[in-house]
Formats: C-alpha cells, structure tokens, sequence
C-alpha cells in the first residue's frame, strides 16, 4: 500500500527558518547513538523520501535482537536512487541524503520538519550537488553558493525550480 501525498500547509512550510550555515547556529553536535536508533532514524526518513522518489542503495534495516541478525536480514533499495541514503552512522546523529537539487521540494522540507519535531536532537543533511542543506525540525542551514541569499522554504524551491526551467531552456 502506498502512502497518501504529503500535501504542504503555505503556513506551517514558510515559518521554517532557513539560513546561512554558520557552526554558532547549527545546533548538531555529532553525538553517539547506538545502531538501533540511528536505523530506527534512518528508516523513517527512508519512508519520507520513498513519497518523493526512490531511495536506496539499501533499504530499511530491520531492528532485531543483535546487529548481526538485523544486517542478515537487510534487503537493498534501489540500485540507481533518487535518494542516495548513506548507511553508515559516521555522521552522529544524522542521516546524509545524496541528490539532485530538483528534489528539493516544500513538502518534503515541511514533513521533514514535522517528523524531525518527534526527534528534534536529529537531523537529515541533503548534500544536493550544487550545496547542501542540514534539516532540523524548526531550522534549515544552507552551505555553499548556490543557495546564498535564500531566507525561506520557498526561496530555496524557487532557486532549485529556477535551474531546472534555465536547464531546460537550455536544452530546448
């Protein structure tokens, strides 16, 4: 059974703060978890994204009594992912997500956020070729050129949406 769209609230999306990464505002600290949690964490962001493409190159892990059971029992993801989710926990409390930036859309942030609030110690970081955004519950921190200047949700869609349409013409 496939879940239903997520559909954004214009209202709750636009009041997500979105700045400049800076390590003064970035609240992660790259603190220890145990497998359980960073897989258990890992899994629900895999269950977000599969709404907005694929995801892989593994799938969930299932939680079982031991590490080895539950990497016995791991099946794969795609192989050619929209969403390339890293599965190894080198980056503390986070999950790091490899995309396009055409992905980068106001729903996927907005159900983010929402999800993140359940765990708001966490983080998904989306390295999106172009620069990279770290998504908290309440908070988005952009790095690199391509996203200076944004303040908003919406400025970095239009900014992601903006290169598509030019790339596009480009190619037309």
């Amino acid at each position: 059974m496939q879940r239903p769209k997520f559909r954004p609230s214009p209202e709750r999306y636009f009041s997500i703060r979105v700045i400049e990464f800076s390590r003064e505002q970035c609240p992660f600290s790259n603190r220890a978890g145990t497998w359980q949690q960073f897989h258990t964490f890992r899994n629900a962001v895999l269950d977000i994204l599969s709404s907005y493409g694929s995801v892989g190159p593994t799938g969930k892990m299932p939680i079982l009594d031991t590490y080895e059971e539950s990497v016995e029992e791991w099946r794969g993801g795609e192989s050619k992912p929209d969403f390339f989710v890293v599965d190894d926990n080198m980056y503390g409390r986070s999950v790091r997500v490899e995309a396009s930036w055409t992905l980068a859309k106001p729903a996927l942030f907005e159900e983010l956020a929402i999800f993140l609030k359940t765990c708001p110690e966490w983080c998904a970081y989306f390295a999106l070729i172009k620069g990279g955004l770290f998504v908290f519950h309440d908070l988005i921190l952009h790095e690199g050129t391509f996203f200076a200047g944004c303040t908003s949700v919406e400025d970095l869609y239009e900014r992601c949406a903006r290169v598509k349409k030019d790339n596009a013409a480009a190619v037309s």
